[in-house]
């Protein structure tokens, strides 16, 4: 209002301002063509030109106006369109309430007409798809599809009414082609790599993995990569089909040069690929990787790879094994470690020594089965039974508590 108020005085100024120049000297203008000619004041000039500019734009705006009322089709299609808006949102609304025939109803004709006719076909989609209708499913992701930006959105739906419907195969073949697409599309790289590890597919997941941690960032892709790459290192090892343990040896260690640079010193990697190793017959790469790893970063689940290891004489793995006992007494790890490589040297009575060790300082219940175990092939039953009877016990503290019967009770 301010503004409109404002323009109306600058207005008058100017007008009177014009007038009183024009009173001053209204001025002389001739105009000659030819024969004709016409000759007028200034003042009049300046006028019929505002006239005519004036005339000229209510003259454009009444035009416009009247061609918009008068002409069918625009008209036709405005009225559709509203049309169409009103289904879209019915169609939307009816669909969150569950009335799906109705909903599905109004949003395919909504995707006809309407300004949104993708939003309308994968609504319709949803709506299909929770009545079980694949051949209208399709129909209408097909539609989505030829709209403009519709063929990955639509792509992403079916891949995920696939995984719905227990397709995940499906859902794999989808997500690959749209990856190859839209290789920087965070959703579609999220649900591929979920496709990929439900599905077990792990090499796929591995070359996968660079491009989620340039998008999805490390935090999202830390705890993927590792799983992924430790089942990786074992689907190697364990690789149907492999009767020549140096061929899947070979396989094994050319895969630990692809394994990331962090993960070859993550102690559960390192456990896995050593005690690998060590079953095919690489004891001594899996001893040196062990006893490095130890040397940097302390865990429980690395000596228990010495184990397996048979190409090392006992002797040297019990005096590896003494070692580190000196550095970490009563590890019940390396006591149980060194009690079963004993037992695979025949040192019955070292056996003994690490498993009561084990068994006295942690009250581990498989250095107890290791124990007793040994006591019953050894003919001391008496010490078999009571080692059982102590793993027992402890077991015991583990059950909830019930009510049982006594001995007078339990006898009649």
């Amino acid at each position: 209002m301010k503004k409109a108020l404002l323009l109306i005085v600058v207005a008058l100024l100017a007008a009177t301002a014009l007038g009183r120049w024009m009173a001053a000297d209204s001025g002389y203008v001739l105009v000659i063509r030819d024969s004709w000619r016409m000759e007028t004041t200034l003042g009049f000039t300046v006028l019929l030109a505002l006239v005519l500019a004036v005339a000229l734009v209510v003259l454009t705006l009444l035009g416009n106006l009247a061609w918009n009322l008068a002409e069918p089709v625009r008209a036709t299609r405005r009225f559709r369109r509203r049309r169409a808006l009103r289904r879209l949102k019915a169609g939307f609304i009816h669909l969150l309430d569950g009335d799906l025939d109705k909903a599905e109803r109004m949003l395919g004709a909504a995707g006809e007409h309407g300004d949104w006719p993708l939003a309308a076909w994968l609504l319709a989609a949803e709506c299909a798809h929770e009545r079980g209708d694949r051949e209208a499913l399709e129909g209408y992701l097909m539609e989505a599809a030829g709209e403009r930006r519709g063929e990955r959105v639509s792509g992403l739906m079916r891949a995920r009414f696939a995984l719905e419907d227990g397709r995940p195969d499906e859902a794999r073949m989808v997500l690959k082609k749209l990856v190859e697409q839209a290789p920087r599309n965070r959703r579609i790289l999220a649900l591929y790599a979920d496709v990929l590890e439900r599905q077990r597919h792990w090499r796929e997941l591995c070359e996968l993995l660079p491009v989620l941690r340039r998008h999805l960032g490390d935090a999202a892709v830390v705890r993927r990569e590792r799983r992924a790459w430790l089942a990786r290192v074992q689907e190697t090892a364990q690789k149907p089909g492999f009767n020549d343990a140096g061929q899947r040896l070979g396989e094994l260690q050319q895969l630990w040069k692809s394994v990331p640079t962090a993960l070859k010193q993550d102690p559960a990697m390192v456990a896995r690929y050593a005690g690998f190793l060590a079953q095919l017959g690489d004891g001594r790469t899996a001893l040196t990787l062990v006893r490095e790893q130890l040397a940097r970063d302390w865990d429980d689940r690395l000596p228990p790879v010495l184990e397996a290891i048979d190409d090392r004489s006992a002797d040297e793995l019990l005096q590896r094994l003494e070692q580190w006992l000196v550095e970490r007494p009563g590890n019940a790890a390396v006591l149980i470690t060194a009690g079963r490589v004993a037992l695979k040297a025949r040192l019955w009575g070292k056996a003994q020594s690490f498993f009561e060790a084990a068994a006295n300082s942690s009250q581990s219940a498989t250095a107890l089965a290791e124990l007793s175990r040994l006591y019953l092939a050894l003919g001391d039953h008496s010490k078999a039974a009571a080692t059982l009877e102590r793993r027992v016990r402890d077991l015991d503290g583990t059950l909830p508590a019930l009510p049982l019967p006594d001995n007078a009770t339990a006898s009649r």
